[in-house]
């Protein structure tokens, strides 16, 4: 293994892996950029929590904005694969939905702070979002709905679902449905008299609520 800047190159393979002095920068900045935001964080916090100095963390990174992006880019690109996994699967569009509804569920339970990380900062800077990740040409948004679309259409055709089902609305309903819940995890509890052990049921629970609203909706 040869050492180059703060990269590993494995020269069998020749993929570029990073050190990991970075990963944990990367792992410490997560944390508090989720709790706190680009505006809120300090660097000298995310250099504590990883144990190294300020100097180096600026030595791999360069700037919190810098260091933020490659947080903001990952964290978004975490939810991505699960669309695409999805909707590139050889399945009818009821098994689609039902496969969705679970993996965003299990992930966002996963990555609790996740989702709000991801909406407090598109508040922000929306247009990050589109640039980085959902492109429309080469991006999950340009690769997707061509595919809901032609499925809808073809179950609209069949007499399946309701024929003035869009894909945009669709995708809407069900992040909405599945995302709303553990983002207001606090009022949901508070409101319901729940500790977090009924929460994780009730959050496992909505798996087969929510596809069967969305089912029951879409019919003809």
């Amino acid at each position: 293994m040869l050492q180059v800047a703060f990269y590993t190159i494995d020269q069998k393979h020749m993929i570029l892996k990073k050190t990991p002095t970075e990963e944990k920068i990367l792992l410490s900045a997560k944390k508090v950029f989720y709790q706190k935001g680009l505006k809120g964080a300090r660097m000298q916090e995310i250099a504590d929590d990883a144990g190294v100095n300020k100097a180096m963390l600026h030595y791999y990174f360069r700037s919190k904005d810098k260091l933020f992006d490659k947080v903001f880019e990952a964290s978004v690109q975490s939810v991505t694969p699960v669309l695409m996994h999805v909707f590139l699967e050889e399945s009818d569009l009821k098994s689609k939905i039902t496969h969705l509804v679970e993996m965003l569920i299990d992930l966002f339970l996963k990555e609790p702070y996740l989702s709000n990380f991801i909406i407090n900062e598109l508040s922000q800077n929306p247009e990050k979002l589109f640039n980085n990740v959902l492109h429309l040409e080469g991006g999950v948004i340009g690769k997707i709905i061509p595919l809901i679309n032609e499925q809808l259409q073809a179950e609209i055709e069949r007499g399946n679902i309701r024929s003035d089902i869009r894909s945009a609305e669709l995708i809407v309903n069900i992040m909405s449905l599945c995302l709303f819940p553990i983002m207001s995890q606090s009022v949901v509890q508070k409101t319901l008299g729940i500790d977090d052990e009924r929460m994780l049921r009730f959050m496992n629970k909505r798996k087969l609520t929510v596809t069967q609203f969305i089912l029951d909706a879409i019919e003809p």
